[in-house]
């Protein structure tokens, strides 16, 4: 199963959404998340890996402006020998915004040779713009290969003068970095949903402007 939860709602609006995924044995699952919209919005989810041989994959994309508060809580569960996950999540602050990130990964004592990653990496574009990033790894097997991790960082001004040096202008060297962040996360969304896709594109052209 793809799903994909694509949030744009109105400016001053309010957005809170829950979901669940139980993956049974050599099922699949994956999560794409893709928040741009809402003053206040925030997603749960929770998947839980069942069956041997399950797995699942969560990609978040969380672009916050202005006064907006985004957040993705997440919780991965391995019950089940055998298990892979995956998570990627990012995301790009402007004005006084907060983006919040709290994920855990949960291997039980049965779940042997679980694989596991978890990374979050989050761009801040103002002195105002703030982020929670909180992940987690809770394991009681100890047959895994788990890893986390959480970045935090302004653009690369090395990226930018080398952009210049090519001919940018820094607002257009700005722009095409902070376009290019969240691609390997959006992946074919472009074809999927073209308009979502755009809008999400406009937003990042907003923010380079700051």
């Amino acid at each position: 199963v793809e799903h994909d939860l694509l949030q744009q709602k109105a400016d001053g609006s309010r957005f809170v959404e829950s979901l669940t995924a139980e993956v049974a044995a050599g099922a699949s699952y994956q999560l794409r998340l893709l928040q741009t919209g809402a003053r206040a919005g925030r997603v749960n989810a929770a998947m839980a890996l069942q069956g041997e041989g399950a797995s699942c994959k969560v990609l978040g994309t969380l672009l916050a402006d202005e006064e907006q508060q985004l957040d993705l809580h997440s919780l991965i569960h391995h019950s089940v020998p055998g298990g892979k996950s995956e998570q990627l999540h990012k995301n790009i602050v402007a004005g006084s915004a907060e983006c919040i990130f709290k994920g855990s990964i949960r291997v039980d004592k049965a779940a042997q040779q679980t694989t596991s990653s978890q990374l979050c990496r989050t761009l801040l574009l103002t002195k105002k713009a703030k982020v929670k990033a909180m992940p987690s790894l809770q394991i009681q097997a100890d047959d895994v290969t788990c890893s986390h991790g959480a970045a935090i960082t302004e653009l690369d001004e090395t990226e930018v003068f080398y952009m210049r040096s090519r001919g940018l202008d820094p607002g257009a060297a700005k722009k095409l970095l902070l376009v290019a962040f969240p691609q390997d996360l959006l992946g074919d969304l472009s074809k999927v949903a073209p308009k979502v896709y755009q809008r999400a594109i406009d937003k990042l052209v907003r923010m380079a402007a700051q």
